[in-house]
C-alpha cells in the first residue's frame, strides 16, 4: 500500500526540514515535492551525498510549505486535453450550489490518481481545477 503526507528529514543535512513523501514501508519512502534535488543528491557517489550542493533544494520549513510546494509540483502535471470517458458525463465543476452540469466526455485529470474530473471545454481549466482540488494532503491506496 502506497502512503503519501508530509514527513520531517531526519539524520541529513536538512535535518528538522518538511518535505512529501511516498512509499511504503516495503519499498521505502522517497520525497516528492523536491524530487529533483533528491535525485541528484542520490546521484552522487554515497560518501560525497552529504556533502552535495543540491540539498539547499531540498524541504521546507514548516508542514504547510511541503504542501503547498507538492500542490504547485502536481499542478504542473495536469492534463486538460487527453483524457477522455468513454460515455458521458455531467461537468462538475461548481456553479455557487450546483454544478455545471453540460455533458463532456472530457476529463482534467492530475496522474496518477490525485484529480480527474468531467469538466465540459469552459470549464475544463486549470483555474478551474485549482478551485475545485484542495489536495493533495494525505492519502494512501494500491493501484
Amino acid at each position: 500500500m502506497q502512503a503519501h503526507t508530509v514527513q520531517q528529514l531526519q539524520e541529513c543535512p536538512r535535518a528538522g526540514m518538511y518535505v512529501y513523501t511516498g512509499g511504503n514501508e516495503r519499498g521505502g519512502r522517497h520525497i516528492e515535492c523536491c524530487a529533483e534535488a533528491a535525485r541528484t543528491v542520490m546521484a552522487a557517489p554515497a560518501g560525497e551525498r552529504a556533502a552535495s550542493p543540491a540539498w539547499q533544494d531540498i524541504g521546507h520549513p514548516t508542514a504547510e510549505a511541503a504542501y503547498a510546494h507538492m500542490r504547485a509540483v502536481l499542478l504542473e502535471r495536469l492534463d486538460l486535453e487527453h483524457t477522455t470517458l468513454a460515455d458521458w458525463s455531467g461537468c462538475r465543476a461548481p456553479l455557487g450550489e450546483a454544478r455545471c452540469d453540460v455533458p463532456t466526455k472530457r476529463l482534467a485529470s492530475i496522474e496518477p490518481a490525485y484529480f480527474h474530473e468531467p469538466l465540459c471545454d469552459e470549464h475544463r481549466t486549470r483555474a478551474t481545477v485549482e478551485a475545485m482540488w484542495d489536495g493533495p494532503g494525505d492519502w494512501s491506496g494500491s493501484w
